[in-house]
Formats: C-alpha cells, structure tokens, sequence
C-alpha cells in the first residue's frame, strides 16, 4: 500500500508540474552562500515550480573548475565559466588558460556560455583598465568558441558599449545580464542584437526606470533570471534567493508587458533555448 501511495503521489506530481508553464533561469550561482548546502533541495524545488532549465555562472577560475562537475551530474543544469569583473585584480594573470581549458571539452561538458564577465563602476574592487582587458579576453574566447557572453554591466553602460562595440561588430552573442538600467541605457546593446535579462530588481517598487525599459528590448531578446542567491524578487524579497522564485519575476513582466503569463513563460523560454542551445528538457 505504501508503494502504491508513492507510486500516485509521484504521478500526480507530474500532473501538476506538467501544468505549469515552463521557465529558464538564465542566471543563478546555486553554489554560492546559503544555498551552497541545499543546492539539490533548491533545485528541486525550482523543478516543481516549473523551472525546467537553468545556467550557472562562475566567478573565478575556481568556480568555474568546479561548475563542470556540479552541473554534469545535475539535470536540467547548464554552466558558464569566466572570471567576475570585481575578480579581475585578484585572477592569475593566465586565467584565460585554464578557461580556455575547460573550453575546448566544452561539447562533452554542459557549458553552454562564457561569463559571467564586464564591467563594473559601483564596486571599486578592480581597475577599470584590468576589467576591460579581461572583457575583452573573454569576448575573443567567446567568438573562438561560438558561445554567448554573460555580461555583468553595473554603472558602466558607455564604458562596455565601447569596449563591446568592436566585438559585436564582429557577430559577438551576448546578454546583459540582471539588466539594472533605464531606457536609455538598452542602446547600442538593443541594436546589437544582444539578449537582456531581467531579475526580481524589476519587482521593487521604486524601480519605474527598469519596468519603463523592458518594453522596448524586442520579445525575441527578453529573458529572466534570479542571480540567486542576491537579488529576491517581490514577495519574497529579503529571503535567500532561489531558482524557484524567477516565477515572480516572470509574472511582474508579463503584466508590465500585457501579456498572458503563459505566453511570456513560452517566448523567454524559447529565447533562452535558442541564446544557449539548450536541449530540449526530458520529460
């Protein structure tokens, strides 16, 4: 009888989750801070969710070693590897061997992306000339290889649009990573072709200037991510962020779009997919 009940409670849980318009989060560090312990709880509770897929970022040459591992053995689970531009003072000066490393096993290994790497003026924990020649790097690693870039771009729209500019010029595949700008700040990326991802930042209430924005990044660009474990959408704001909780944030986009929430969850699905190259999910 007990095999029985699980047997119905597993079926009915595949009912429900089947019933659930699906979602990627394009930006998540499951290794990082308090969901280092409950990575696998975490991820199962995005599974349930309706959160298919997933791309875990790196930070550093360590991190990025080490993500090879925790997304192979892990469905559903992509990875990323770079060094963060606040990390750029502290990386060994031939970081970009060992990237490049794990680059060249990348069609047996999940990674699907370079990053995440920029450029960043709010913290001043790297020199903007260190942080602009490891952008640079990785963008050459990024065409050598055919992969997207992730970019973290914080108060330092003009200064990547030029560092990037001789790179897109050169078919570079990227996305703006927890895009924290206004309307004014999508261009030149927008007319790039560039991807931009909006995080639970959308949700907050002060945050006008960033709902204004996501209306003019074209629907065939948009997607959404959590950069668990900062960043806690609205309702769930001051909480440990999760891959779960990119559900709101899909949800305050889908309204400020006007759009059913169903839709929304197909179209940035679909983008994140085609960026990435993502498989499609096993049922």
């Amino acid at each position: 009888m007990r095999a029985a009940g699980c047997a119905i409670r597993a079926y009915m849980l595949r009912r429900v989750t089947a019933s659930i318009p699906a979602l990627v989060d394009t930006h998540c560090h499951l290794y990082l801070g308090e969901l280092t312990d409950q990575a696998d709880a975490a991820w199962a509770r995005a599974r349930a969710s309706g959160v298919v897929q997933a791309v875990i970022p790196a930070v550093d040459v360590a991190s990025s070693e080490a993500i090879v591992g925790f997304v192979g053995g892990r469905d559903g689970l992509f990875g990323a590897v770079g060094v963060h531009p606040n990390e750029t003072a502290e990386a060994p000066a031939d970081w970009d061997r060992p990237i490049e490393a794990l680059l060249a096993r990348a069609g047996t290994t999940k990674l699907v992306a370079i990053g995440e790497t920029g450029l960043d003026c709010y913290r001043d924990r790297s020199p903007l000339a260190t942080q602009r020649a490891s952008l640079a790097r990785h963008c050459e690693l990024a065409l050598a290889h055919d992969l997207p870039v992730i970019l973290h771009v914080r108060q330092a729209f003009r200064e990547a649009a030029e560092t990037l500019a001789p790179f897109a010029a050169r078919g570079l595949r990227a996305v703006m990573h927890c895009f924290d700008g206004g309307p004014a700040d999508l261009e030149p990326f927008v007319g790039w072709g560039f991807y931009v991802s909006f995080s639970g930042i959308v949700t907050y209430p002060k945050r006008d200037d960033l709902r204004a924005a996501a209306p003019l990044v074209p629907r065939d660009r948009l997607l959404v991510e959590t950069d668990a474990p900062f960043l806690a959408p609205v309702p769930k704001r001051g909480a440990t962020n999760e891959p779960a909780f990119v559900q709101f944030t899909a949800q305050k986009l889908a309204e400020v779009l006007r759009v059913p929430f169903a839709e929304f969850a197909a179209t940035t699905t679909a983008n994140a997919r085609r960026l990435f190259r993502l498989p499609e999910p096993a049922p």
